[in-house]
């Protein structure tokens, strides 16, 4: 049993299917439904939660059209967008009162100064921490660093899954083979081994792949994976690297802020996808 409040989902109706994919009530919570016609009143939806005073009363979650909204409840102006990457840890931080949705708005603005310019840089080589060039295919790992937060806010079922020694191991980004009938391969973070990866060089632009696959993203997925696939991805399809102040690098859709991240559903299982400020950050091991 969770030792938190359960908080407050208000869930379009339409979106039902989405909660079996995505298992909304795994966050420990309330969920009521409204019609995809009706108007989202976010008033009514405040007194609602008032009138419950065993859930959460700081703040409640909207769900629709695959958009997670976090709202203020004695100020429903005040609220945060965010995706499904970043539902867990979201939702988990707003029930232990680790943050607050000025708190989600305030890392939002800090981003720009943490993280590079995302814009495309001239005759771009890939090169691990050191500085050193990573020639084309040569094999690589890539480790996670892994927020110390992170284990932090673990729900206490999933705490107790660790031991001490867990919490020094390292992370790593491995690949989802077991996928339904029709799905690429997808990747995912792992503790104590991940898969190799290589880069590949061309026309100018590095492309990053597992085997003889090339890692790219699906706008017409309903997931925010990074899947891989036999094709050069195409220009909407393509993953940028970039370097964070320390070196290390950390990846976005082509030519856009969306930057990847990485979060930790259960102990043993980080979701990597686009999605918010959580950005990932990954260490070239080679």
């Amino acid at each position: 049993m969770s030792r938190h409040a359960p908080i407050h989902y208000f869930v379009c109706s339409e979106n039902l299917d989405d909660l079996h994919i995505n298992d909304v009530t795994k966050n420990h919570t309330i969920v009521e439904y409204f019609d995809s016609e009706d108007v989202v009143d976010l008033a009514k939806f405040a007194e609602i939660v008032k009138s419950k005073p065993y859930c959460v009363q700081k703040h409640f979650i909207v769900y629709k059209d695959n958009e997670f909204c976090a709202v203020e409840t004695d100020n429903v102006e005040n609220t945060f967008v965010f995706s499904l990457s970043l539902e867990n840890r979201t939702v988990l931080r707003l029930t232990t009162g680790k943050a607050t949705i000025d708190t989600f708005i305030e890392e939002e603005k800090n981003v720009e100064d943490e993280y590079a310019n995302p814009e495309r840089q001239p005759g771009f080589k890939l090169c691990d921490a050191k500085g050193e060039i990573v020639p084309d295919g040569i094999t690589f790992d890539l480790e996670i660093i892994r927020d110390p937060d992170d284990y932090e806010e673990l729900s206490e079922e999933e705490d107790a899954e660790y031991d001490e020694d867990d919490r020094g191991s390292k992370d790593w980004v491995a690949v989802n083979y077991y996928t339904d009938d029709g799905e690429e391969d997808h990747i995912f973070g792992q503790p104590q081994y991940g898969e190799s990866f290589e880069c590949e060089t061309i026309n100018g632009i590095v492309y990053l792949k597992c085997g003889d696959g090339y890692l790219y993203i699906n706008n017409d997925s309903y997931t925010a994976d990074i899947f891989i696939g036999k094709k050069v991805p195409a220009k909407d399809q393509r993953i940028q690297i970039h370097y964070a102040k320390d070196g290390n690098i950390c990846l976005t859709g082509w030519g856009d802020r969306n930057y990847v991240s990485c979060h930790w559903i259960k102990c043993s299982y980080g979701m990597i996808g686009f999605g918010g400020p959580d950005m990932m950050k990954l260490r070239l091991v080679w």
